[in-house]
């Protein structure tokens, strides 16, 4: 893999070449100086008031670098929708023109700039420029072209608007334009929003981070997916092992769905992959198990989690069920004993045992990893050694991660397991290849922020200058610290950036 930082084109570039679209351009030339126009425009929140593609907009003067808030008029007046929008500035020239970029939207990215010309004798051309690209662009492109079209006419019309209005009052300012009561509609349509848009992500949220699902991967072998960290249940005559039991509320649906399914069964053994919270905190749901874990382990949840494990202390590993460097569990199967035969003879039959090797990688996603791998059903569980189609989250605290180790660690398991079924850690089932891809983009993100880093870039402007859409990975949510952090692309960069800071 090229790791260079200009081996990813960046979604600037990639808008250049684009041949998803002709960008819709116009302008028209008004009697008013530059200088009053340019005044009068770099207050969003009077936009409306003589450009009707705009319902409304919040920021009171345009700022580089933050974020445009404002929602859009529909195309048609019969269309019942009013449609917000949120844009970063990314250029702002006095007097010259103003450039927004749309990525808030998956599989779109769109640039909108508004420019001004002096051409002398109190006369000034405005223009609007619009482009777009991505897969959701593509699929929409049907509604996105007029939207853009109706834009730019609505914006050039309004300033014929703003050259009318100056030519009779020879001033441009907030008082000069009409005023436009849309509060009692705004409000109703806002309340409607944030219902809407509430309970959108209500079942985006339960889909995709609560909700579980059970996946059979061999007889008495099931991967309990979502609600946490994975899960993988193991079950034998009269015991459970579960490795990985999650955190509330997960742990309380994974324990349901145990009962249900094996009721006549106990839990017995618990293995912890490492110490985060979304992979142990169920441990206390089984106070008569053996709970296994490096030895690492215990240290680190009082350390990093101790407010939380010194009111749950049943929950740690404690003394013989600690593992070093490598180990082996079974679950043991019932044996079969006094079985008649056709010819009266006594048979003692043991149902073959399900093995686990319990294998330290050394310091990789933290100071305490397990991995888990099943011979018989050739089946490896990775814990957050893989994070599959998601972004990784990064323990920068004590006992933290090392992503040279891990990239090292993966590439080493799946080279030597080429066939096996993986569970990781967080996201669905995996092959080695997956495995593999994982590592390849730690090593992508790590070499490029060192890249970055070396070369005197800021953090910030590592952050602009790496770019990791074309990995295709998910955010995902965690409460680390008891804060809510968001696994994603600038995360990413920014946590890398601040190991190297330092070292």
């Amino acid at each position: 893999m090229n790791n260079m930082m200009t081996s990813r084109p960046t979604q600037a570039s990639v808008l250049e070449f684009s041949q998803d679209m002709i960008p819709v351009h116009g302008y028209i030339d008004v009697k008013i100086p530059i200088e009053v126009m340019w005044e009068h425009f770099m207050h969003p929140n009077r936009w409306n008031r003589w450009n009707d593609c705009f319902f409304w907009a919040l920021n009171s003067k345009l700022q580089l670098g933050e974020q445009l808030i404002w929602c859009f008029q529909p195309i048609r007046s019969w269309f019942l929708y009013k449609m917000p929008a949120i844009a970063k500035i990314i250029e702002l020239q006095h007097e010259e023109k103003v450039t927004w970029e749309v990525t808030i939207l998956p599989g779109f990215y769109a640039r909108h700039t508004y420019y001004m010309e002096d051409l002398g004798d109190g006369t000034t051309r405005f223009g609007s420029w619009e482009k777009a690209t991505g897969w959701s662009f593509r699929l929409l492109k049907w509604f996105w072209i007029p939207h853009f079209i109706f834009v730019k006419n609505r914006s050039l019309a309004g300033a014929k608007v703003l050259e009318e209005v100056y030519s009779q009052k020879g001033v441009l300012h907030e008082e000069s334009l009409p005023r436009k009561n849309y509060w009692r509609l705004f409000l109703s349509l806002i309340l409607v929003l944030f219902l809407l848009i509430g309970g959108s992500l209500g079942t985006w949220f339960y889909s995709s981070y609560i909700h579980q699902t059970a996946i059979k991967l061999a007889p008495g072998i099931d991967a309990v997916i979502g609600g946490g960290g994975n899960s993988l249940v193991i079950a034998a005559d009269k015991e459970v092992t579960i490795i990985d039991p999650k955190f509330s509320p997960g742990a309380e649906s994974l324990r349901k769905w145990v009962k249900k399914k094996y009721p006549h069964k106990s839990v017995t053994q618990i293995i912890n992959t490492h110490y985060h919270y979304d992979h142990t905190q169920g441990n206390i749901l089984y106070p008569n198990a053996h709970i296994y874990a490096h030895r690492n382990v215990p240290d680190l949840m009082r350390e990093r989690d101790g407010e939380w494990w010194e009111k749950h202390e049943s929950g740690i590993p404690q003394g013989n069920y600690l593992v070093n460097r490598r180990d082996t569990l079974t679950v043991e199967d019932k044996k079969v004993e006094n079985k008649k035969t056709e010819n009266k003879k006594i048979e003692n039959k043991k149902i073959e045992n399900t093995q686990l090797i319990l294998t330290y990688p050394g310091i990789a996603h933290t100071h305490g990893d397990l991995w888990i791998y099943l011979p018989k059903e050739n089946i490896i569980a990775t814990g957050d050694l893989l994070f599959n189609q998601y972004y990784p989250f990064f323990d920068l605290g004590k006992g933290g991660i090392s992503i040279p180790n891990s990239i090292s660690a993966i590439r080493k398991i799946a080279q030597n397991y080429p066939t096996a079924t993986y569970l990781p850690g967080h996201g669905a089932i995996a092959t080695s290849q997956d495995f593999l891809k994982f590592a390849d983009y730690l090593d992508f993100l790590y070499n490029n922020v060192g890249k970055a880093y070396k070369n005197g870039l800021s953090e910030d402007e590592a952050v602009k200058s790496i770019d990791l859409s074309e990995w295709n990975l998910q955010i995902l949510p965690s409460f680390h610290n008891g804060k809510l952090t968001w696994a994603k692309a600038e995360n990413n960069i920014r946590w890398v950036y601040r190991m190297f800071s330092s070292i």
